[in-house]
């Protein structure tokens, strides 16, 4: 970070004396290391670290910022000498791949660069000549690839978003601008409050006055992006900076039906915000007496490390960061959900344990509300099978309720994954007629999850005794999802269970086509141990009259 900067201040130094334009005051080095220092102490990027699931995106981060480094290195000789006309797209092609093996945010890079070139050299180089390796690396890897890609989410992004978000694409967009002044927020002015993993109390736009703060947000986000283009010539800084905030919130605050919140997706974007705030502070060519920008780093770094701090003893322990966001969100049945979790979790196997009965007078407090998901009354129905206490028919009837009113969010798919699973392992009371209902009304509600019509497969096989549904089943999953190795192989299981050895030899054939680097190995192996195993068994059993076991051994068509 603290050499991408120093490349880009040099650049933008050379540019200025191009330009003939004063010098400016403050050291590169010295605005580099701040600005560094500022981002990795940022509160706001505490979960991009110490949430385990979220460091792929501080990874995809690492070579974006090794691409901006690199680039900047090649454009400084290329825009005074033009010299090496080729590997600027080299760069940019290079660690965006690397950066894809991490997470899909690195195909952002080339929009960074292309930020850099608008703001600082135009695409021209320092004769005043239009850059053409600039502009056939930005034209190649980043307007070929946004048209093709605009296009391949048209054909099936509005459809898809309907069946497993609770929002259309249409209030997504409109809610976005008050998400992204609250990360602006965020960002600049942390405070312990403000910072939690659950924002799902966010209250989506359903117009631009419903709530009326949408259309202020928007007001104020095109204004901030007016401002960054208009100074683009006196503070180019600045307008980098703000391009670069937006830039990076180009996938998860637009149409990618994605959740609506989430601090760590201002890991590179928080960079352009820190960016913009300090050129503007203290990087001028006006004199600055010098005490006054170094004590406002020094206070803004203070400020930083102490609320980081704090909120990394929030993280320290699992009940104690529960507690924290329950308290902080008190409108979150996530947060409110996550707490009655971990309070189950800390009771551990004492079915007598008191935080059991904690955990049910949170869930309680929020399983008849209309925005608490299934979750509530999954975790009631558990907890009563653990404890062996009778179980609400009211849960159940919630369940089906919530379903027929509105499509299941993703943590509402996992509570209906999880109940047969726990009937199964008698970690809940057996109830199959219950469960039945939930499933008849879970998949017309989903569209036909996969995740939910797998579940019901294996209910159809394990407790309705009914193998040609829950084949039926399997293999429209395949259909639908022939790339998904997971759900091949479920289906390998099924056809194992009863019998059709000959398909399921065939289905396991398919699935060694998606095994690149023995990424699947041990799925294959396994498959072919019950397989076999199965095989064996069945030629010990007494063979039935007048059956023939050997069309079995061989595909059906």
């Amino acid at each position: 970070m603290f050499l991408l900067l120093r490349q880009l201040l040099r650049l933008h130094h050379e540019i200025r004396t191009t330009r003939g334009q004063p010098p400016l005051t403050l050291s590169i080095d010295g605005f580099a290391l701040a600005i560094a220092g500022l981002w990795l102490l940022a509160p706001i990027n505490l979960t991009g670290v110490a949430y385990i699931s979220q460091r792929i995106e501080a990874l995809a981060t690492v070579f974006v910022l090794a691409g901006i480094y690199f680039y900047l290195r090649w454009r400084r000789r290329n825009y005074a000498t033009g010299v090496a006309p080729h590997a600027g797209w080299g760069i940019v092609l290079t660690f965006t791949l690397i950066g894809l093996t991490a997470k899909e945010s690195a195909a952002l890079l080339p929009l960074f660069t292309a930020c850099i070139e608008f703001a600082l050299t135009g695409f021209r180089n320092q004769d005043g000549r239009w850059s053409k390796p600039a502009i056939f690396t930005h034209t190649v890897f980043l307007l070929v690839p946004m048209i093709v890609g605009t296009l391949w989410l048209s054909r099936w992004i509005f459809a898809a978003a309907d069946h497993f978000r609770t929002f259309t694409i249409g209030q997504r967009l409109l809610t976005e601008p008050r998400v992204l002044v609250a990360y602006i927020d965020w960002t600049l002015l942390p405070t312990l409050r403000q910072l939690t993993f659950y924002h799902d109390d966010l209250a989506i736009s359903h117009g631009l006055l419903s709530p009326p703060s949408t259309l202020a947000a928007i007001a104020f986000l095109v204004g901030l992006l007016a401002l960054a283009v208009w100074q683009r010539n006196r503070r180019p800084l600045f307008c980098l900076g703000m391009l670069w905030f937006f830039a990076g919130h180009a996938m998860t605050a637009t149409i990618i039906p994605l959740e609506l919140v989430f601090e760590h997706r201002n890991y590179f974007p928080s960079i352009g915000l820190l960016l913009a705030v300090a050129s503007v502070l203290g990087y001028q060519a006006r004199p600055v007496k010098a005490p006054i920008p170094t004590l406002a780093a020094v206070i803004a770094l203070a400020f930083f490390s102490t609320t980081t701090f704090a909120r990394s003893c929030e993280w320290s322990n699992p009940l104690r960061l529960a507690y924290a966001e329950a308290s902080k969100r008190p409108d979150s049945m996530r947060a409110q959900y996550a707490l009655a979790q971990s309070l189950i979790a800390s009771a551990g196997d004492d079915v007598r344990s008191p935080l059991l009965d904690r955990a049910k007078s949170i869930l309680n407090r929020s399983v008849y509300r209309n925005d608490s998901g299934l979750a509530p009354a999954q975790a009631l129905i558990f907890i009563a099978g653990r404890t062996h206490q009778p179980v609400d028919p009211r849960w159940w009837s919630e369940i089906v309720r919530k379903l027929k009113a509105g499509p299941p969010s993703q943590t509402d798919i996992q509570a209906i994954v999880f109940l047969p699973r726990c009937m199964r392992h008698d970690d809940c009371l057996f109830q199959p007629a219950q469960m039945l209902d939930v499933f008849l009304a879970a998949l017309p509600a989903s569209g036909d999850n996969p995740d939910i019509m797998s579940a019901y497969a294996e209910f159809a096989f394990d407790v309705l005794h009914d193998p040609a549904l829950a084949i039926h089943l399997s293999d429209d999953i395949v259909t639908r999802f022939p790339n998904s190795p997971t759900y091949r192989a479920n289906l390998v299981k099924a056809l194992i269970a009863i019998g059709r050895f000959g398909e399921a030899r065939h289905q396991i054939e398919l699935l060694g086509k998606f095994n690149r680097w023995g990424s699947l190995d041990d799925t294959i192996s396994t498959l072919e141990s019950l397989l076999g195993q199965a095989i064996a068994k069945s030629k010990l059993a007494p063979e039935p009259p007048g059956t023939d076991p050997s069309p079995a051994m061989s595909p059906s068509p």
